[in-house]
């Protein structure tokens, strides 16, 4: 007897342990449904009864976060039709199932209570070493009659104990204005302005007062370095974008990535450096994040029909049987007792009809729910399934020389089962652009050499869906019918009759796909006021800041209140999106002073090799080095650098080291150091040129041209 009951509790056991929980499989049940409050109960009864088993407790999770989004969605949608009570309360759901979720907690939050809106911080701007050191009163100055600049900072400079220094190249003007209610450094900022001048202080009771061009700023104008860092984009992928933007024709800034810390370090004026970070900080913006629930069902119905007499398994057949002992053990026979006209010597086999009346009926049926958590803009891919070896063969000469009879075989292993790709697009309307990519795969059966036979499905579309939206996909019907009859030749073609000496073979194949798709908006692009404001640039001035919005930046003050005596003289226009130009385009230089012009190379075409003849007045110039610019550099160590000149021109150019590659972009082919001869004006202008593309085709440039003032 206990024998048998210890038996019996382990065969119970046993059971026991190889058996799906009843709880689990009517929680999986009513997950299906979209019942997710009583899913979760059945689950968390499964995780109660085996605490230690993985599914159940995962299969638990997996309801949670389905439920919290499905109330968290309910509850925007209440929320947009004006309904706070009720949204709060499916809020207070969605939170109970993901009580982690910030998000959740900020939204209701904002719901009960909206925040008041957040004043925008002062913007940190980047402050001189050394501040003028002053009374800090207003003036309370005013010149209504013409008086020189030069004047009115002597004036001022008593004024306040401030010392002015002034450039050889400095430009006076005679100006009227009025600068009651302005301090010290503003009032020098709007001379300045107004007089095409800069500022540079010294110390606390010393400012330097220049020309506003590119040569008097490389030798005056004050550069800082700034180490930025990133969260969200890549360092590496903003660096060129940042370079074009922040660039000018009179400065080029140093700009330096750090991968490992994805930082830029920037090396540029500090109006220069404030438009760098601005830029940045509207473009490091955390990507928004979704969620795509798929749903894919997929139906497979096999029906087998065999209705009819089959006489498929024997044969009609007569045979000789002559029914005579034969005449030795080798079982030769005597033909003196063959009878072959007699019947007695033959025998027939009559064929045996088995009577099919059988059918059959099969039904497959695949369900997929996953839900995919991913970035706006990122590929998503999920793949369940197995992989099925494929063989392919080809054919090897057996030795050397001769021809390809030698088969070899080889195996691909190809992907059977649900394959998703999918790439969300997050819009500012709080819409969801979706690439879906689905691939749906089966074993089918096997072929020639029992080479396995798939059956596909493959949906590939764009579509563009609301917060919560789902988007149906079906009607991908597959229906497919085969009717096969055998029997005896000519008799099954008898009508009516025929059916008596024949079967028929009916198999129907039906196969139906029905997919579903909701995206969920997790996170979306968080973007403010500021996001929205333009960033001024002004190309006349030196450093590339508009003055307005350099603010309290130095060097950097509107010129309100201020009356220029004429209108400033037009500037040169910005070279197109091919041209070869000289930068500076037009300055002044003191006689028997060191200048530099950059022969830069703008082209969005490859230039494979180029040369150029650069021409200039020896009475006014002398030409005393030739750099070689980044160009050359950039093509890599095998590149040629072409440089030959005299006393009027000189020849530059360059040539790839490979074919199929060359320059395209933005950069210096060469640097022109000359002495100011002459007083006078004269220009450096590029003559003729010849550029030819990778390809060997000729590239059509805008040229262009320096003009200089030598005083």
């Amino acid at each position: 007897m206990k024998k048998t009951a210890l038996l019996l509790s382990m065969a119970l056991s046993l059971w026991g342990c190889v058996t799906v929980s009843r709880d689990y499989r009517l929680g999986a049940a009513a997950e299906m449904d979209h019942q997710y409050e009583m899913a979760i109960r059945y689950y968390e009864k499964a995780v109660a009864e085996y605490p230690t088993d993985a599914v159940y407790r995962l299969a638990l999770v997996r309801a949670k976060s389905a439920a919290s989004l499905f109330h968290l969605q309910n509850a925007r949608t209440l929320a947009a039709q004006g309904k706070k009570k009720e949204a709060l309360a499916e809020y207070a759901f969605a939170l109970l199932y993901d009580p982690s979720n910030r998000t959740l907690v900020a939204e209701m939050n904002a719901l009960q209570a909206p925040p008041p809106k957040p004043e925008n911080p002062p913007e940190e701007l980047l402050e001189p070493p050394v501040k003028l050191k002053s009374t800090g009163e207003k003036l309370n100055v005013v010149f209504r009659s013409p008086v020189s600049v030069r004047s009115i900072l002597d004036t001022l400079g008593r004024m306040a104990g401030v010392t002015f220094i002034y450039d050889e190249r400095f430009r006076d003007a005679s100006l009227a204005l009025d600068l009651t209610g302005k301090d010290l450094e503003q009032a020098i900022g709007y001379l300045c302005i107004a007089s095409k001048n800069f500022y540079r202080i010294v110390d606390e009771k010393t400012v330097i007062i220049a020309p506003d061009d590119f040569t008097t700023r490389q030798k005056y104008e004050l550069l800082a370095v700034k180490t930025i860092y990133l969260s969200n984009v890549s360092a590496q992928d903003v660096q060129n974008p940042l370079s074009q933007m922040i660039r000018i024709q009179a400065r080029n800034p140093t700009i330096t990535v750090d991968k490992t810390l994805n930082s830029i370090t920037i090396r540029d004026t500090p109006q220069g450096i404030a438009l760098a970070e601005k830029l940045l900080r509207s473009w490091d913006k955390s990507p928004g994040e979704v969620v795509i629930a798929v749903e894919i069902m997929e139906v497979d119905r096999n029906l087998l029909r065999n209705l009819g007499i089959d006489f498929s398994n024997t044969t009609l057949s007569v045979e000789l049987n002559p029914n005579i002992s034969p005449g030795s053990a080798s079982g030769w026979i005597n033909l003196s007792g063959l009878k072959l006209g007699s019947l007695s010597s033959y025998e027939m086999a009559t064929p045996q009809a088995v009577l099919d009346f059988l059918e059959g009926d099969a039904n497959t049926k695949l369900i997929a729910q996953p839900r995919i958590r991913g970035l706006s803009g990122e590929d998503m891919k999920y793949l369940v399934g197995q992989k099925v070896p494929i063989p392919t063969s080809t054919f090897t000469p057996i030795m050397a020389g001769g021809t390809n009879a030698q088969p070899i075989v080889s195996y691909n292993l190809q992907d059977v089962g649900i394959e998703l790709d999918l790439k969300p697009r997050l819009h500012l309307e709080k819409e969801v652009t979706i690439d879906v990519d689905i691939k749906i795969s089966s074993l089918a059966g096997t072929g020639y050499a029992n080479i396995p036979i798939l059956n596909n499905r493959e949906i590939k579309n764009t579509i563009r869906l609301k917060d919560g939206e789902t988007n149906l996909l079906a009607g991908l019907l597959s229906n497919e019918e085969r009717k096969s009859v055998s029997g005896i030749s000519g008799l099954k073609d008898i009508p009516i009759l025929g059916s008596l000496f024949s079967t028929t073979q009916t198999t129907i194949d039906q196969t139906d796909v029905v997919l579903t798709l909701t995206p969920y908006i997790i996170r979306s692009l968080s973007l403010t006021s500021e996001d929205s404001k333009p960033i001024w640039v002004d190309p006349s001035s030196a450093t590339g800041v508009a003055a307005a919005a350099q603010g309290g930046v130095e060097g950097g003050a509107a010129g309100q209140g201020v009356l220029p005596p004429q209108a400033p003289p037009a500037q040169p226009e910005q070279p197109g999106a091919d041209a070869l130009f000289l930068s500076p385009a037009s300055f002044e230089i003191p006689r028997n002073s060191d200048f530099r012009v950059n022969v830069e190379l703008a082209t969005a075409k490859e230039v494979g090799n180029m040369s150029l003849t650069v021409g200039f007045d020896p009475q006014n110039l002398k030409l005393k080095e030739v750099i070689e610019g980044g160009i050359t550099r950039q093509l890599g160590d095998q590149a040629k650098f072409l440089n030959v000149s005299n006393d009027t021109s000189c020849t530059l150019g360059f040539s790839a080291a490979s074919l199929g590659r060359g320059f395209k972009g933005q950069g210096i082919l060469a640097v022109l150091v000359f002495t100011a001869a002459n007083p006078g004006e004269t220009a450096v202008s590029i003559g003729s040129y010849t550029a030819l593309g990778v390809n060997g085709q000729p590239v059509v440039l805008e040229t262009g041209e320096a003009k200089i003032l030598v005083r």
